[in-house]
């Protein structure tokens, strides 16, 4: 191929970091035998175990490398113009280390292996810079893989000719412009090359919006294709879900009936969905905007019985020091106070929700003879009916899960839809204390059995950084010279409830962006009245975590720019 048919082959070549040491006439050398390649969204490029026969440079496009573990292929990283693609193999003449696809359409240049190793060979200061280039890579990664980058062209598009997402689209670019410089195109925008003027507006700018509307399907399929995240908006007169690409994000523009979200949900299956609340419009496309791109605030509560008190006291100072909450996780106790977060009471509403629910009504005093459980759990069902009533996780506005603990299947349920009071009663659901929650084909109960500080469920959704609230963490430090008072019978099964998931609660601490440990050391599990004291404790815990430089590091996540 011609220096002419590849373009700017000599600059391209040499703005590739494992090539920018080469002298100009290897670099014409190079040019003058690559092969253009087109590849399509979908794509296999290379494939783990295949021979490592030649380069590939990356004009345009984007693709994903894949590793082969035990539970599947992991994409491990993303690469986008500019970088290389199997340089090691090349050069070990080992067999392809990961699998390569294309996330988009795009151009790559081919290197045959032949010709790399006889410029080499001819070249003592082309292979120089190799090598420095590949050393440096290391060095700059410490042998690991670096970090996918985060989603930077986004479509929007509506489910249907009701909704026009043209204005949702300009509040999407207007947000996302807190994050770096932000380009809209439509059809009329990129009459022809649809790829072209795609690749050029993401070398200029941060962020890209495919404003995808009906009536051409070219440019549809093209926009379904070429995204990292597809945005689709419903409302009513507006939920056809076959106007949906796989795995997009559904925003619900408008209230939905409960039945129709609920099966638009079904349907769908979106990667995650998001509410516009009435009346707080520009705040819900922020939350959105900040969720699409990874620089969403979410904080896990564990469980621990009354010290999860704390909890309130921890939101309470993380948003007197500015933050918003885009995302809540619980188990347990955690799972109650982030239930009543997500619903979108304030710290002060949970605690006095607490105060009469908890220390007034005391619902779980509600005793009968021990062939299921100690407590009937009539008064706590009540409880969770006059709170959460019949609201669904679907209607929250902000994203909710619980965990709780399956003893038929042993292992970790996550909820994150139906019933709020059920995923919050499936989650608090200590056993021999309260009845399994009975579902068909399972038995839930409190999921702190098996993960009592479920970071890793939040994590595994990559949608920001993670504020972790353990409570249960810093029991008392035993005295091996005295012999400890025996615990009461509630107080043993709500310890030992925990036991079998400390390990896991270790590793997921080292998930989190922050953990914050309350001091709450001194109040028993079941000691329901310490309200106002564990509240404090929490309080006082995240303010010493946020001023010790907690603060700086989240914002240094939740700001910087992509």
């Amino acid at each position: 191929m011609s220096v002419h048919q590849i373009g700017s082959g000599r600059d391209l070549l040499a703005s590739v970091p494992l090539l920018a040491g080469a002298d100009p006439e290897t670099l014409d050398e190079l040019v003058r035998h690559l092969r253009s390649v087109r590849v399509y969204a979908g794509d296999i490029v290379i494939r783990q175990g295949d021979p490592g026969n030649c380069l590939y440079l990356v004009r345009s496009g984007r693709l994903r490398v894949l590793v082969e573990h035990e539970d599947g292929l992991k994409t491990v990283r993303e690469l986008g113009a500019g970088a290389a693609i199997g340089e090691l193999a090349l050069l070990t003449g080992a067999p392809r280390s990961a699998t390569v696809q294309a996330l988009r359409d795009g151009d790559l240049l081919e290197l045959e292996a032949d010709v790399f190793h006889e410029l080499l060979e001819r070249d003592a200061g082309f292979a120089v810079a190799v090598a420095r280039a590949l050393a440096l890579q290391l060095q700059a990664s410490g042998g690991l893989l670096p970090p996918s980058p985060r989603p930077t062209v986004i479509s929007v598009r509506a489910l249907g000719p009701a909704v026009d997402p043209g204005p949702f689209a300009v509040e999407l670019a207007d947000a996302l412009g807190r994050f770096g410089s932000v380009v809209t195109l439509s059809a009329a925008d990129c009459p022809e090359g649809h790829a072209t003027w795609l690749d050029r507006a993401e070398r200029e700018h941060t962020h890209v919006v495919l404003l995808d509307r009906d009536g051409d399907d070219a440019w549809s399929q093209f926009c379904a294709g070429q995204a990292d995240r597809r945005v689709v908006l419903a409302a009513p007169g507006a939920d056809d879900p076959s106007k949906a690409p796989a795995g997009a994000d559904l925003v619900v523009a408008e209230p939905l009936p409960r039945d129709r979200l609920v099966r638009l949900l079904d349907e769908l299956a979106p990667r995650a969905y998001h509410h516009l609340e009435p009346g707080r419009r520009s705040a819900s496309i922020a939350r959105v905007t900040r969720r699409l791109v990874g620089r969403a605030l979410g904080i896990v509560l564990s469980g621990g019985g009354a010290r999860g008190y704390a909890h309130i006291g921890a939101i309470e100072a993380l948003e007197e020091a500015g933050f918003e909450v885009d995302r809540v996780g619980g188990c347990s106790i955690g799972a109650f106070i982030g239930g009543m977060h997500a619903f979108g009471l304030s710290p002060g509403e949970i605690q006095e929700r607490c105060r009469d629910e908890l220390v007034r009504r005391s619902p779980f005093n509600d005793y009968t003879l021990p062939r299921v459980s100690l407590i009937r759990w009539r008064k706590a069902a009540r409880m969770l009916e006059r709170i959460f009533g019949d609201t669904v996780v679907e209607e929250l506005p902000v994203s909710f899960f619980t965990v709780s603990a399956d003893l038929l299947a042993s292992r970790t349920v996550v909820h994150r839809r139906g019933l709020v009071l059920e995923a919050v009663g499936a989650s608090m659901a200590i056993p021999g204390l309260a009845p399994p929650l009975s579902r068909p084909g399972r038995l839930l109960v409190d999921g702190g059995v098996l993960n009592n500080l479920p970071v890793d469920v939040m994590a595994a959704d990559d949608e920001g950084p993670i504020v972790a609230v353990d409570v249960i963490r810093r029991m008392e430090e035993a005295d091996e010279s005295v012999a400890p008072a025996l615990p009461s019978i509630m107080e043993t099964l709500s310890r030992a409830t925990v036991l079998g998931s400390v390990e896991r609660a270790e590793r997921n601490r080292r998930l989190a962006d922050l953990v914050v440990t309350p001091g709450v050391q001194d109040v028993g599990l079941r000691e329901f009245s310490a309200l106002d004291r564990a509240g404090a404790a929490g309080r006082d815990a995240m303010h010493a975590v946020l001023e010790a430089g907690g603060a700086d590091r989240l914002r240094a996540r939740l700001d910087a720019s992509l």
